[in-house]
């Protein structure tokens, strides 16, 4: 009588990592208004409070830092109370969630009643390229593992920079800039927005709305941000590092 051995099971295959360095980070922050789910966004776990801020400006519900009672965080969640006055707007609110950038809800009316925007301050090419050069040594979080998006909020008439803030999402680095500037009561109209990322419409938006007459990027815009900047009026410096830059309202 013969048997036959059993047959050696074959050992998992070892798949390799290579080239894994430091990674951003990326958490779901789900913001809860008045225990109503308005928004998740894919961000970074870091300056939560002034993306919070600048998300519910952005989008219409609130108008200063003050309109919100309390605003709580637990694990990936932002609790926010809004004082009685603005109550309203949470229950009201029906955002578009645009997929191209975490972030970016923009209304289904967003061409209809755009601001009109006009600078009270005069800049150059030159001024806005030496103020752009100040980004890398600010994009800390970018130095040490790429991945990330790097936005300035600068006084145009004094010609220097408040605040800059990282996110992984564009849109997101653009919200944190308006709620630290809501946090110290800035004025918004003598201020320009200095960004590494592409400017689309609901960049272009988050600016109007807060009243930012100028939006300066590395990189390009999309076409949705050009009709916005032609009907609004805002100024716009596109690739504004390279030797042919795009100027719109300058």
């Amino acid at each position: 009588m013969t048997t036959s051995k059993p047959a050696r099971k074959k050992a998992p295959e070892r798949r390799r990592e290579i080239g894994l360095v430091a990674l951003p980070e990326e958490t779901l922050l789900e913001i809860e208004v008045d225990g109503r789910c308005l928004g998740r966004l894919s961000c970074s776990p870091f300056q939560r409070r002034e993306l919070v801020l600048g998300w519910l400006f952005s989008q219409g519900l609130i108008a200063v830092a003050a309109d919100v009672s309390s605003l709580r965080f637990r694990e990936d969640r932002a609790g926010v109370r809004l004082r009685p006055a603005g109550a309203g707007a949470g229950r009201r609110f029906q955002p578009l969630q645009v997929t191209a950038c975490s972030g970016g809800e923009v209304p289904a009316t967003m061409f209809a009643g755009l601001p009109a925007l006009s600078r009270d301050y005069e800049f150059t090419l030159a001024q806005a390229v030496t103020l752009m050069e100040q980004l890398p040594a600010r994009a800390r979080m970018f130095r040490r593992h790429g991945g990330i998006h790097c936005s300035m909020l600068a006084d145009m008439k004094a010609r220097k920079i408040l605040v800059s803030r990282e996110d992984i999402g564009r849109s997101n680095s653009v919200d944190k800039l308006i709620g630290w500037g809501l946090t110290q009561k800035s004025d918004f109209s003598r201020c320009a927005v200095l960004t590494t990322g592409r400017i689309s419409a609901e960049m272009a938006l988050k600016c109007l709305h807060a009243r930012i007459p100028a939006l300066i990027s590395q990189t390009t815009l999309t076409g949705k941000a050009l009709a916005i900047v032609r009907r609004s009026g805002l100024t716009l410096v596109g690739h504004v590092l390279k030797p042919r830059p795009i100027l719109l309202n300058f």
